[in-house]
């Protein structure tokens, strides 16, 4: 679980999250693997699958997706409403912590 986790996080299905940080309105798509002490800024989209390695520092307001996870795109700025309504028509669930 990650040492500090940001408001509006939302966490796909079957995803594990071993980050040292995880900022605010991130969203980490269904079966994503986020490595021990990433650090994942405010405004960040992990897409489904995505394996981001051990050490990985992911710059706000971008999307990252692939095995592994390289910066493959930016979020537009205000672009985080549309993140919490697809988390939550996906299904995602916001973990406790």
């Amino acid at each position: 679980m990650p040492l500090r986790l940001g408001d509006h996080v939302f966490v796909g299905q079957g995803s594990v999250v071993q980050a040292a940080t995880v900022g605010s309105h991130v969203y980490i798509g269904h079966g994503a693997v986020i490595g021990e002490f990433a650090i994942i800024k405010d405004y960040v989209r992990v897409l489904e699958g995505s394996v981001v390695p051990p050490n990985m520092v992911i710059p706000s307001f971008s999307i990252v997706g692939g095995q592994p996870a390289r910066v493959i795109g930016e979020v537009p700025e205000g672009g985080h409403d549309a993140f919490e309504l697809e988390a939550l028509q996906d299904g995602a669930h916001v973990p406790s912590g």
